[in-house]
């Protein structure tokens, strides 16, 4: 009987599989072991994948010239340094510094910590290098640094202490909470969408004038900075830009309350650009301070649009200019466009002694035109603008203007909200406190704006502008503005029960209208357009030709108050549109013409003078006796309570109260006794 057996394999011919898996598995979870230094050493380490570095406190790894301490090669690496991390050489021996740490393969997942929450004398200083690099786009990297990190660029090349830079693709991070320092460099550059967490001291310095600032993001976009310590640069604090006119480009900037932005020779945040492809975000709660020593110093300067919200302080300086070159501009923020929302303080200032620039809060405009036929001139604004000065709010210009809008006309609008309880104020003696150009512009005004320097609060351009002023705080020095060549109003709307009360000039506008409250004019005022008086608004004018004899009164349902006018206010016309009242004060008006008069509209005239001086309450030039329209006004007209007569003069046609039966009796009365007084003085004369 046969039968058939199953025979276990040798375990001689399993031993070739057995070791190939072996192989296999062992070489995928392989770790490179730690590497520990806890004395001083001066051996240039290769940080592998997954593999931890760490200098202990009080130990050293100092590396000579050419020499990286540390160079990444692997992802998910972790380098510590409690201790002290340098390096040597400088360029100018011809032995270049090394970094300290560098990643030139692209490594992701890398994690650089200086220093412990309970450690700050940890220490990573480079001679004449980046303190650390990441040298290619795909890479990642987080840092924390809690001590030093110290570029001290002997050459003066340019060794940032960190340079992320290349960085276009991978998560690249900084959280700072000691301190970060270059001399003759930037201290930080950020890759694409860099995020830099400060809440230390990040500072470049320069002794050369080289473009020493303290972050900047060359023309990386989508970068985030919130800082809550101290960002200084020896140029700019912040800076970065679009490489070319066709490159969108943003940033954010987040200041907190107590922080610090400062450029020491330039601008606190400087965002160069093109166009409204640039969009720049700040939040400031702190202070942003721009100086010019050798040039522009703004707090704020972006060549683009922002959105910028501010509870702190936004400033220039200084700003600087060589003699016949021109004035220097030292303004708190320049920008192309946007939204400005501010309850702190935004001012141009000027050192002492420098007669040759001026201090202005904000300006709107674009960049200088180099070339074509509009060389020497600027780029309008790239976007709408529109500034908000919100209850507590300053907005000043030291010596100059506290907001300027200049430029080619773009077609945007510039809108300017002032609340109450917010002051705009310009400085200097020739400047108003707004200037605005040949966009339209819109100004609401409740608060203050104080052109009492110059005497000129807003001037405005051709653009087609508007100005409206309203509630019971609003307060305006200086002259107002509306701007040559375009359709211009003006709108008071004081509210029920409110006053304001102006007494400068009033020039061109086609249209003011007292819309609510009471408004009292006391300056002379050159406009031509129509005055108009609206339902629940009075407008008194407290003195001799208020307003010009060019200009128009329309009565909508408001009321005209002549307090201080004498007989001297002159209208070019009169339009009755709603039922409306005048109280002469004892003065008269004259009307060069008459406009359109409602037919269901009355007039109620009160205060004409009881002396007789003049013998009328108007007068409207030439003869209007069978003037339909004039007919129909005196027919709704009161005068005192009485009714109107007319007279044509041969010049005017004059307009007064009808006596009422017993006056014109007394009238009579007294006519008679005057006769026959005259009779008995005749008689007794012939005794």
């Amino acid at each position: 009987m046969s039968s058939s057996r199953v025979h276990a394999p040798s375990s001689f011919l399993l031993l070739p599989l057995a070791m190939a898996l072996a192989s296999v598995f062992g070489a995928a979870g392989a770790h490179a072991a730690d590497i520990t230094i806890t004395g001083n050493s001066t051996a240039a380490q290769s940080v592998v994948k997954n593999q931890t570095l760490t200098v202990q406190s009080g130990a050293t790894l100092t590396v000579g010239a050419g020499a990286n301490a540390a160079t990444v090669t692997g992802n998910g690496a972790t380098i510590t340094n409690l201790g002290t991390m340098s390096t040597t050489g400088t360029t100018a021996m011809g032995n270049q510094s090394g970094r300290i740490v560098r990643d030139n393969t692209g490594v992701t997942g890398l994690t650089v910590n200086n220093g412990s929450a309970t450690n700050a004398s940890a220490v990573m200083q480079t001679a004449d290098n980046d303190v650390i690099q990441m040298n290619k786009a795909s890479a990642s990297v987080t840092l924390n640094n809690w001590g030093s990190m110290i570029s001290s660029n002997a050459s003066g090349g340019g060794a940032q202490v960190v340079d992320f830079n290349a960085i276009t693709s991978g998560a690249n991070i900084v959280n700072n909470y000691g301190s970060m320092r270059a001399t003759e460099a930037d201290a930080v550059r950020t890759g694409v969408n860099g995020v830099v967490n400060n809440f230390g001291t990040i500072e470049s310095t320069t002794t050369t004038g080289s473009s020493s600032d303290g972050v900047d993001m060359q023309s990386n976009s989508g970068a985030l900075i919130n800082n809550s310590g101290s960002i200084v640069g020896g140029r700019h604090g912040i800076t970065g830009g679009a490489a070319n006119a066709t490159s969108v480009f943003s940033a954010t900037v987040n200041n907190s309350f107590n922080s610090v932005i400062r450029g020491s020779n330039g601008s606190g945040i400087n965002i160069d650009g093109f166009n409204a492809k640039e969009m720049v975000y700040v939040t400031n709660a702190g202070t942003i301070s721009g100086n010019g020593i050798t040039g522009d110093g703004d707090g704020v300067d972006v060549d683009g649009l922002v959105t910028v919200v501010n509870t702190g302080t936004i400033q220039s300086l200084n700003a600087f200019s060589a003699a016949g070159s021109g004035l220097a501009f030292s303004e708190g923020m320049s920008v192309g466009g946007g939204s400005i929302t501010n309850s702190g303080v935004i001012r141009g200032l000027v050192a002492a002694g420098n007669t040759n620039a001026l201090g202005i809060g904000i300006t709107l405009t674009g960049n200088d035109i180099t070339t074509g036929i509009n060389a020497g001139k600027r780029d309008g604004i790239y976007g709408n603008a529109l500034v908000v000065n919100q209850s507590g709010g300053l907005i000043q210009g030291q010596n100059s203007s506290a907001i300027v809008a200049k430029g080619l006309a773009s077609g945007y609008t510039v809108t300017i909200n002032n609340a109450a309880g917010a002051t705009i104020r310009g400085g200097g003696s020739s400047d108003a406190a707004i200037q605005t150009g040949l966009d339209r512009t819109v100004i609401s005004n409740s608060g203050l704006i104080d052109g009492s320097s110059s005497g000129k609060a807003i001037s405005m351009g051709s653009g087609g502008n508007s100005l409206t002023v309203s509630g019971g705080s609003a307060s305006i020095l200086g002259n107002i503005d509306g701007g040559a060549g375009g359709r211009n109003t003006m709108t008071l709307d004081i509210g029920s029960g409110n006053r304001f009360a102006y007494a400068g000039s009033i020039a061109n506008f086609d249209t003011v209208t007292v819309a609510s409250g009471t408004t009292t004019l006391s300056g002379q005022s050159s406009y031509t357009g129509t005055t108009v008086l609206s339902s629940g608004g009075v407008l008194q004018l407290a003195s001799a030709n208020t307003l010009s004899s060019a200009s128009s009164l329309d009565l909508e349902g408001g009321t005209l108050v002549l307090s201080g006018a004498g007989s001297n206010q002159t209208f070019a016309s009169l339009s009755l549109g709603r039922s409306s009242s005048i109280d002469l004060g004892t003065s008269s008006l004259t009307f060069a013409s008459l406009g359109t008069i409602a037919s269901t509209a009355t007039l109620s005239i009160v205060g004409q003078s009881a002396d007789g001086t003049p013998l009328y309450a108007f007068r409207l030039l030439g003869d209007y006796s069978g003037n339909t329209a004039f007919a129909t006004l005196l027919a709704n007209t009161t005068i005192d309570g009485l009714k109107t007569s007319l007279r044509f003069d041969g010049t005017y046609t004059t307009v007064s109260a009808v006596p009422e039966p017993a006056s014109l009796a007394m009238l009579l009365g007294g006519l008679g006794l005057v006769g026959f007084i005259g009779r008995r003085r005749g008689a007794f004369g012939r005794a």
